[in-house]
């Protein structure tokens, strides 16, 4: 979503005004955080809003907006939030219904190039069988505070092991909206600040409270519990059938898997200088070997590697997703401003379904010439 950057940074300012003057800290830090969550979310906001008048005198329009019809206990929870300070203390967690965060997750993977590969256990299970951008999201222990500052396989998955939390805030001109346009801007947010933690514990996640991302090592730990980097490959040069050999080999664990297409995630920029010049001639067509290769370039890809992935080989869950207002005066330490705290875990098949390389050892396509001799008789 497109900021605005001067808004955002008078909404930054006037929030450190509200935080530094009001004597009720608890409702100042709610507020504070609204106005610039206003500021963010301010077309997404104007978008809804406008929809929800429209829709209230035209049916037919209503209808093609796709709303969804809320369960129950997903109406129970809106309702919740129509009030946060009064629906949600402290002392109390209302746990974000099952189906929001199904419905979220899939969003995500069609939205998502890098999470339509990961396969997600539904969210109502704690144990699942195997064969988890803008600073929003937080990966720490169950025990531990949350870090985050708001920025302006196992033969079974332990779900309920490592916390992602995540902040959202439903503004004013949301909550008074009908229930199921506040289910709308609800999960927009939600998969928006899901989507990054999700990303990076699935690609980079250490193992230790974390997801063990695609570029550590499954049953290897360092002194800290934290899983080793698997080793870059540098021998891996060019996407010619000679070059690719290795890595295949690698991923199909010496011929005991087949697979039909890979997937290769590296950083934008390598994308920009590696991949790129590696994969195509100078007219932009693909001179790979290995034609069903699908590149996804993602922020959240240690820049300088990059990976070889079969996709749909990764299991993450995400389970007994909360719901808490912000209490504390500290910024945003354990905080409860709209606050999510989830149960996540995540790791793949076999270190075998990704192949990770030194990017930067790519080497630019160069066609070849050929030289056609003449034979004098």
């Amino acid at each position: 979503m497109k900021i605005n950057e001067t808004k955002m940074k008078q909404a930054q300012e006037e929030a450190l005004k509200i935080l530094q003057e009001s004597e009720d800290k608890s409702q100042a830090i709610v507020d504070a955080v609204e106005k610039i969550a206003s500021v963010q979310y301010e077309d997404l906001i104007a978008e809804i809003q406008e929809q929800a008048v429209k829709a209230e005198s035209d049916t037919a329009y209503a209808k093609s907006l796709g709303l969804r019809t809320l369960s129950k206990e997903e109406t129970k929870f809106y309702e919740a939030l129509k009030d946060v300070k009064q629906a949600i203390t402290a002392d109390q967690i209302d746990i974000l219904p099952n189906s929001i965060v199904d419905v979220t997750l899939e969003n995500i993977k069609k939205e998502s190039g890098i999470l339509n590969d990961v396969n997600f256990a539904p969210a109502n299970v704690k144990r699942w069988i195997s064969a988890e951008k803008s600073g929003t999201y937080s990966w720490g222990a169950l025990t531990d505070a949350i870090t985050s500052e708001l920025s302006a396989t196992f033969d079974s998955l332990n779900i309920e092991v490592n916390k992602l939390s995540v902040y959202l805030v439903i503004p004013k001109a949301i909550r008074d909206l009908a229930l199921p346009f506040v289910d709308k801007y609800f999960t927009a947010i939600l998969k928006e600040t899901l989507n990054d933690g999700l990303e990076f514990g699935y690609l980079q996640g250490t193992g230790k409270n974390q997801p063990i991302g695609i570029y550590k090592k499954i049953e290897e730990t360092n002194g800290d519990s934290t899983h080793k980097d698997k080793t870059a490959d540098t021998t891996l040069t060019r996407f010619t059938p000679k070059g690719l050999a290795t890595a295949k080999k690698y991923l199909s664990k010496d011929g005991l898997r087949t697979f039909d297409r890979l997937v290769l995630y590296c950083h934008p920029n390598d994308e920009a200088d590696y991949v790129a010049p590696a994969l195509y001639d100078d007219e932009g067509k693909l001179v790979s070997s290995y034609k069903n290769l699908v590149v996804k370039p993602s922020a959240n890809n240690p820049q300088g590697k990059a990976a070889l992935v079969i996709p749909n080989k990764y299991t993450m869950g995400l389970s007994n997703f909360g719901i808490k207002e912000y209490d504390q005066t500290k910024a945003l330490d354990d905080a409860d401003v709209v606050i999510g705290k989830g149960y996540a875990n995540g790791r793949a098949v076999d270190d075998n379904t990704a192949f990770v390389f030194d990017v930067t050892k790519l080497e630019e396509y160069v066609k070849p010439v050929r030289v056609v001799e003449s034979v004098t008789p």
